[in-house]
């Protein structure tokens, strides 16, 4: 991905096209990846620039990645819809 000037304005615009789910598309389809850095995982989809975390607390103990996918899932589709921003963290050189 090429950052663009306004990084809140390109997620909104990513968000839109990629996060809403639709049942039988890769836009339904997800993986995790077990985080080593931070608890928890990250949840992505068919879009390779859109993860979305999924903390330990939101999860049953010993949730497999069947479980945590769905969550993850959920969250980016409700992302999708709600198109809010909370949060930018730019580390690039000005």
């Amino acid at each position: 991905m090429e950052p663009e000037d306004d990084l809140s304005v390109q997620a909104v615009e990513l968000l839109r096209e990629y996060g809403p789910v639709h049942g039988g598309t890769p836009a339904g389809d997800f993986g995790t990846i077990d985080l080593d850095a931070a608890p928890g995982w990250a949840v992505y989809g068919h879009h390779n620039d859109i993860l979305t975390y999924v903390a330990p607390d939101e999860v049953e103990d010993a949730a497999n990645d069947l479980a945590v996918g769905l969550l993850g899932r959920s969250k980016r589709d409700q992302d999708g819809h709600e198109l809010a921003v909370v949060h930018v963290e730019d580390k690039r050189s000005r």
